[in-house]
């Protein structure tokens, strides 16, 4: 039984709600970021439901799913963008936040321990070793949640008939001609494709459907391929010289994935 978090629940959305009221642009990029959360916090639940985690861990891990973006209104109204190399580190902005509006005061401290370390270490591109098993655990939750969700917002954006925002995509642009060769790399070698090497649309494709590698839960990668968003990504492809190896491979992981399964 998963654990009774909506006082925290209550108070994100109402920090939410405060910070897009400062918002004199548009205000819809935070308005994803508040959905994109509480899609991360049910995804976080089914992980942990899966993993039969004890109500002292679960409790971390959803905290952690709830704030892990806390950073991103902030981050929106001062630089427009969601893009952290040209803004700041969302993860560690998020847990500056967390202290000051003293969230977790009411938490165990060992809780609290867990959760800040989650919150600051989600968006890195990997863990670093020997952290405490607990923490270790949260953070990987945390990761394999938000990145499911991400499939879920890129597959509407980039498969839907209408026009999609650029904010979304990092600012990338959408030309065919446009690849980054370590992102490619990276794909055909079975790793992760790092955020630093996309040039183009199709590169975050490639980088998307590489995040299989870095599922931790057997609930997780079920999810990835079940969904369905990871593989209407890859076949947006183009099926060229330059992305059709990638494609055909990574297409061939999820099918293999399903079959096992």
């Amino acid at each position: 039984m998963n654990p009774d978090i909506s006082p925290h629940e209550q108070w994100f959305a109402a920090y939410a709600a405060r910070e897009r009221a400062k918002e004199q642009g548009d205000p819809a990029p935070m308005d994803l970021k508040l959905r994109h959360t509480m899609a991360v916090l049910d995804n976080a639940r089914r992980v942990t439901a899966s993993e039969g985690f004890d109500a002292a861990l679960t409790r971390a891990c959803l905290l952690a799913a709830l704030y892990h973006d806390v950073a991103r209104f902030k981050q929106y109204l001062l630089y427009h963008t969601f893009r952290d190399r040209e803004s700041c580190n969302h993860g560690l902005l998020g847990v500056k936040i967390l202290r000051r509006e003293a969230r977790l005061a009411g938490e165990a401290n060992a809780t609290r321990k867990i959760v800040l370390a989650a919150v600051g270490l989600h968006n890195r591109f990997s863990l670093p070793a020997h952290l405490p098993r607990e923490t270790e655990l949260a953070a990987h939750v945390v990761r394999d949640a938000d990145k499911l969700d991400i499939l879920r917002i890129m597959d509407e954006h980039l498969s839907g008939p209408g026009p999609y925002s650029p904010t979304v995509v990092l600012n990338l642009p959408d030309d065919p001609a446009l690849a980054g060769k370590a992102v490619l790399r990276a794909a055909l070698a079975g790793q992760v494709a790092a955020y630093a090497d996309l040039r183009s649309v199709n590169d975050f494709r490639v980088l998307l459907g590489t995040w299989f590698f870095d599922m931790h839960f057997a609930a997780s990668r079920r999810q990835f391929v079940e969904d369905g968003h990871a593989r209407r990504l890859l076949e947006g492809l183009p099926q060229n010289a330059t992305y059709g190896p990638v494609r055909v491979a990574l297409l061939k992981r999820l099918d293999g994935a399903r079959e096992r399964d």
